[in-house]
């Protein structure tokens, strides 16, 4: 008993030697996304608005640089990765430009050896909120998020209601109270 606490004390004290504290992100940071490249992490979106910023965890002294701003406006619950040394952003919750909520399809590539974002031209075939996005072998993997058309004419339904609270309440009983596979099926709507 007495080895396996001493071994459980050695291997404790071993992962906290190796363990670093990084500094505290430049704005509150919530609802975002991020990503890393070999040892730099890189974060942005979310309650940062379009701002992304960067840190070099190998760096003896480890701060936030704040990179080139995103495009594409602010916006939550987008995801992000790296392909081939570019960070790629997918998606997310956002104003359109008539200033109505709504889920996003797009895709922005970020250059870090040039500090800049271009939209693709691409579009994925689905809105992207609440996904996952990995890599495998070089290519990004997009899966699960709501549905952007259900999504999108419930932000549009909150918008032509106003502030009438009897008809929001009738939108998200509309919306809000059904079974998960009603939600999923596009067919239903």
């Amino acid at each position: 008993m007495n080895k396996t606490i001493t071994a459980l004390a050695i291997l404790m004290a071993s992962f906290a030697a190796n363990a670093s504290v990084l500094p505290e992100t430049p704005v509150p940071f919530k609802s975002g996304t991020g990503a890393i490249d070999n040892d730099t992490v890189y974060i942005g979106l979310g309650s940062a608005g379009t701002a992304w910023y960067k840190l070099d965890t190998q760096a003896k002294d480890k701060k936030w640089t704040a990179l080139a701003a995103f495009p594409g406006g602010p916006r939550d619950q987008a995801t992000s990765a790296f392909i081939d040394g570019n960070l790629y952003v997918f998606g997310g919750i956002g104003k359109n430009s008539e200033g109505l909520t709504q889920v996003f399809n797009d895709v922005h590539k970020y250059n870090p050896k040039t500090n800049s974002w271009v939209k693709l031209i691409s579009h994925a075939p689905m809105g992207m909120a609440g996904h996952v996005t990995f890599v495998h072998n070089g290519k990004a993997y997009v899966t699960g998020g709501v549905n952007q058309n259900i999504f999108n004419g419930y932000f549009e339904d909150l918008n032509e209601a106003g502030k009438d609270s009897t008809a929001i309440d009738k939108i998200n009983a509309h919306y809000f109270d059904k079974k998960a596979e009603e939600v999923m099926t596009p067919t239903y709507w």
